[in-house]
């Protein structure tokens, strides 16, 4: 399915540390004239995308959101999803007014199950709290049968949080959620050069590959992760099976899942997401040309190639 992610604006009611619009200059954090944005989905609807994301800063900020999630249902679009940092969920009738105009998915970047590390993380006392409460209603309403395309968590993976992993899956596990997508921490904005808060690969695979292998022996979640190449597998530290390998690459590391998506940034500038990832934001090793899944790895982002190097990019 053919996906837009329409970005409506980069104002936010939170102030994460390793936000990618952090850096956002006024004109950016303007809201999207809701005609235009409009324009944008009919437009886009067009063109064969069938399904729509809402992206911001903050999208449930927007003051005409369920106008505008409405619109694009009476379109046609089968598949309409919202990517929020959850602060807002905590009313439960502005839940309920998201999907009684449309909303069929919800993706919430919640980053640990500990409420001190939340809010510090997400830089607003209490938040923690605001978003149990609203992914415990949206767990109701997914029971349910009222959000058709899942509830998922997006945590972003960071050194803070990197060694909590398991405790942060089995506390959601046992909350009902079985979606967990883990976006690897972009170096940019104010963490850019902060190794405090990005671990290098090396670092991080070993925990990553032990809950692979978890996953696999218990939990039988959904989980995947954003934003690592697959061979980097290779610093987990266990001795794989090339069949295992293979397996654990392709279903957590290998992005397959993720919809061809075309970006419309406040209506100024459209692009695809998969080529200005891989021509524009990333880069590989001199020896990734030589690696069976070149042609469909995007590398790593050039600014965590500026921190670590690419020397841990070993081609299969």
């Amino acid at each position: 399915m053919k996906n837009l992610e329409l970005n409506l604006g980069m104002a936010c009611n939170n102030k994460c540390l390793f936000c990618m619009s952090g850096n956002s200059r006024v004109a950016e954090k303007r809201w999207l004239p809701v005609d235009r944005a409009k324009e944008e989905v009919k437009d886009f609807f067009a063109q064969g995308c069938r399904s729509l994301g809402f992206l911001g800063g903050e999208p449930t900020m927007y003051p005409r959101l369920e106008d505008l999630v409405r619109y694009a249902k009476a379109l046609g679009y089968e598949r309409i999803a919202l990517c929020s940092n959850g602060t807002r969920f905590s009313d439960s009738a502005y839940v309920d007014s998201l999907i009684e105009a449309g909303v069929t998915r919800f993706g919430v970047s919640i980053h640990s199950h500990e409420a001190d590390m939340e809010d510090s993380l997400t830089g607003v006392p209490g938040n923690f709290g605001r978003k149990i409460k609203g992914l415990r209603h949206l767990r109701r309403l997914r029971f349910q049968g009222k959000v058709p395309h899942n509830v998922s968590l997006n945590p972003v993976l960071n050194k803070r949080t990197l060694p909590a992993i398991e405790a942060f899956i089995a506390f959601f596990r046992r909350e009902g959620f079985d979606d967990i997508r883990f976006n690897y921490i972009w170096p940019q904005a104010r963490v850019e050069h902060d190794k405090t808060m990005i671990p290098s690969y090396r670092e991080a695979m070993p925990t990553l590959l032990r809950v692979m292998l978890l996953n696999e022996d218990r939990w039988k979640m959904h989980i995947t992760f954003g934003g690592i190449p697959r061979c980097m597998l290779a610093w987990g530290g266990k001795k794989l099976s090339k069949t295992l390998a293979e397996s654990l690459g392709r279903r957590y590391l290998s992005e397959c899942d993720d919809l061809p998506t075309e970006v419309s940034l406040r209506g100024e500038e459209r692009f695809s997401w998969q080529e200005r990832k891989r021509d524009m934001l990333k880069t590989h090793a001199e020896g990734c040309k030589k690696c069976r899944f070149f042609a469909s790895c995007d590398g790593v982002w050039k600014s965590y190639a500026a921190l670590y190097g690419t020397r841990e990019l070993r081609p299969a």
